[in-house]
């Protein structure tokens, strides 16, 4: 028997959660031109099934689920009440995970390691919960309030911060991420609006206990520097080191800034900050050559 074909398999598990997406999709987009042709003044449910080319039991079903009672024919017409997009739907967002994890799930197998593939895994997750949140399991038991499920996002958000830094830090030279951390430091600054954070000081407790405090802050170079009067601290940094500490300064930085006063910042600046960068672009082949 021939070995399945993995990339195949996924392509068509994806295309079928995709199907089904699909199908929902325009289900939602029928129900909201059936209540739009309503709302404006079209009150025969035949004629309103003989257009949309579904049954008379279809056309009620999607008034209702529009809140429209078919019975209040008086009610005022109005112009249509569709926005633009549709509102953030549970089972919608669920599809999208079930698809990121089809394709993760088989990579996680074959590197566990790589930080793009737990990357992905925690975006998978992450999506499942914010389908948590927004329609809780019904059949599972108690727990899954937005109060409850909410830190998990928080907590698969980390870690796709996380690997993300590991895949960056594994690809590019210190010199280059100083140089961003730098530009990135001074386009905040230029801003006026937001403080940077150069340093802090950090007080451990350690497992063995007692405490320790731990200098966070930047040597000549830009470089990430880490220093401390106890031998317990090794002081060497690495790349993952340096862009996980500039991303815990800069998180502090936005702490801090919410709580200034307006005597502390200035008008938004409209020059380009100094120093930076050209914009990026990207190139798109043309077909005319």
């Amino acid at each position: 028997m021939a070995e399945p074909n993995e990339a195949a398999r996924i392509a068509a598990l994806s295309e079928l959660i995709a199907w089904a997406e699909r199908r929902q999709r325009l289900s939602e987009d029928r129900a909201d031109a059936v209540a739009a042709a309503w709302r404006t003044g079209t009150r025969n449910v035949a004629e309103l099934a003989r257009l949309a080319r579904v049954s008379r039991d279809t056309v009620y079903a999607d008034l209702a689920a529009r809140a429209i009672s078919p019975g209040s024919r008086g009610q005022e017409i109005s112009g249509s009440q569709k926005a633009s997009g549709i509102p953030l739907r549970g089972e919608s967002v669920r599809t999208a995970a079930r698809i990121a994890d089809a394709v993760a799930r088989p990579a996680f197998t074959h590197d566990p390691d790589d930080p793009l593939v737990r990357a992905t895994l925690a975006a998978s997750s992450a999506l499942e919960t914010v389908a948590d949140v927004l329609e809780p399991p019904t059949d599972q038991g108690p727990g899954w309030t937005p109060r409850e499920t909410l830190p998990s996002l928080a907590d698969e958000g980390e870690k796709l911060a996380h690997h993300s830094r590991r895949a960056l830090a594994a690809i590019t030279e210190p010199a280059e991420l100083t140089a961003s951390s730098a530009g990135y430091r001074q386009a905040l600054l230029h801003t006026g609006r937001h403080a940077v954070a150069d340093g802090a000081s950090v007080t451990l407790t350690l497992p063995t206990g007692g405490a320790i405090t731990l200098q966070v802050g930047r040597d000549e170079t830009g470089w990430t520097r880490l220093t401390s009067d106890s031998p317990l601290v090794a002081e060497d940094v690495d790349s993952l080191d340096h862009l996980e500490v500039q991303a815990a300064l800069q998180a502090l930085a936005r702490i801090a800034t919410r709580h200034l006063t307006e005597a502390a910042l200035t008008e938004h600046r409209k020059d380009a900050p100094p120093g930076s960068r050209r914009p990026r672009t990207r190139t798109i082949p043309s077909n005319e050559n």
